[in-house]
């Protein structure tokens, strides 16, 4: 059996290993460990509130009638969430879930994390909303410290409000940049579910039948199930051949998740991006890193995902774990490409508003102060430990990097 879900535990979560009740997108490997494990969790110095809203059948029922059919749900009966604190969830009855989910691969730094809730709530009693068009401190504090986190000339923020936005507007760039039209996105990738980031998404499970022109998917590197193993070398040649036969030559751009998340846990073959970055600037084009899932120092080695693979692109999108569960996305890319949006006007009414540039500045402290990114190292490698031991008893595999 090839384990192809990882298990998202988040920055955070420890202790995964006596629980019963883990909340993953994998129910089967869950159940799993449940068979082998006493059914409790540690202690925890927490009492959730008396919850009085409605239950579970209720708001099901309220959902089915006003919510659009696509929201879907794995359970005949699916939990009622109604709390959360750091890495617990409860759900109506008062009963607590470690959270292996992390609100998909979202809550960085854990469920209402005190330093956050304070940085918001105190920003929100002084000022909700204000337009770009009037100074305030927030977005700019907030610009200052996520550039400084990234390596060379990636100094310039555009802020949005969720990963799909980010890719959006990191393709529209490339494409004014380069002058081309053309993408290449990779086989198996999941880049948004908009009418224009669709296209680059290559799961069938999440593409409508609209026109996605001047997309082209190559070959996706995965070492364990692609057709040329590890070896980058074949699988960059796709790419030129793409280029050469494919394309007028020239194109706007290459996207890619550094460790494909929506598609399994898939890291690319060692020297990948290096090989395939030099093709695509020669053919004209810029390079795109997505970091939504892979950002902020999940994978415990780097900060950046892209740093594994030795490389620095040119536009780097962003998005859930920037926010801990706040709406909130970010483009990063150089002073000459972020000027060719200076043409026209280019704004977003609440990229960057003042409450969520303050919780995504309070969410940069935390990660340092913290030392998650250390701590994700330390919880992947005992889960990969633990794991390795699990694969020496069954036929097995599982693909990760640090707790991705």
């Amino acid at each position: 059996m090839g384990w192809q879900r990882n298990l998202s535990i988040g920055n955070f979560t420890g202790a995964f290993k006596k629980s019963k009740w883990l909340l993953s997108d994998n129910a089967g490997l869950c159940r799993g460990f449940s068979a082998m494990a006493k059914p409790e969790l540690p202690g925890f110095d927490y009492q959730p509130k008396p919850y009085k809203g409605p239950l579970a059948d209720e708001v099901l029922q309220k959902r089915k009638k006003y919510l659009g059919p696509s929201l879907f749900y794995y359970y005949q009966k699916p939990l009622n969430i109604v709390e959360g604190k750091m890495q617990y969830l409860y759900d109506e009855s008062g009963r607590r879930y470690l959270d292996a989910f992390a609100g998909i691969v979202t809550v960085s730094c854990g469920h209402c994390h005190p330093d956050i809730l304070d940085a918001i709530t105190e920003q929100n009693n002084l000022l909700q909303h204000a337009t770009t068009i009037y100074l305030h401190h927030a977005i700019a504090d907030f610009a200052e410290a996520l550039a400084s986190k990234m390596p060379g000339n990636l100094k310039v923020v555009f802020f949005v409000n969720s990963g799909t936005e980010a890719n959006e507007l990191a393709m529209l760039m490339a494409r004014l940049y380069s002058g081309n039209l053309g993408m290449i996105a990779l086989r198996n990738a999941y880049h948004g579910g908009s009418s224009n980031t669709i296209g680059l998404t290559a799961l069938n499970t999440w593409k409508y039948p609209i026109p996605q022109g001047e997309i082209h998917h190559v070959l996706n590197p995965n070492p364990y199930r692609g057709v040329f193993g590890s070896d980058a070398r074949c699988y960059a040649e796709d790419v030129q051949d793409h280029i050469d036969h494919g394309t007028s030559g020239k194109v706007a751009g290459f996207i890619a998740e550094t460790i494909q998340g929506v598609g399994g846990a898939v890291e690319l073959a060692p020297g990948y991006l290096k090989l395939v970055y030099d093709m695509v600037h020669k053919a004209g084009g810029v390079c795109i890193a997505d970091e939504v899932q892979t950002g902020f120092g999940r994978t415990g080695s780097h900060y950046w995902g892209f740093e594994t693979q030795g490389v620095i692109p040119d536009i780097v999108t962003m998005a859930k774990g920037i926010g801990n569960g706040l709406p909130l996305g970010a483009v990063v890319t150089t002073p000459e490409i972020a000027s060719v949006l200076a043409q026209k006007i280019q704004f977003n009414t609440f990229g960057g508003n003042p409450v969520c540039s303050a919780g995504g500045l309070a969410v940069l402290r935390v990660l340092d102060k913290e030392q998650r990114q250390k701590h994700s190292a330390k919880v992947g490698s005992h889960m990969i430990q633990r794991l390795n031991d699990l694969q020496k008893k069954h036929d097995s595999n599982f693909l990760h990097q640090s707790i991705l």
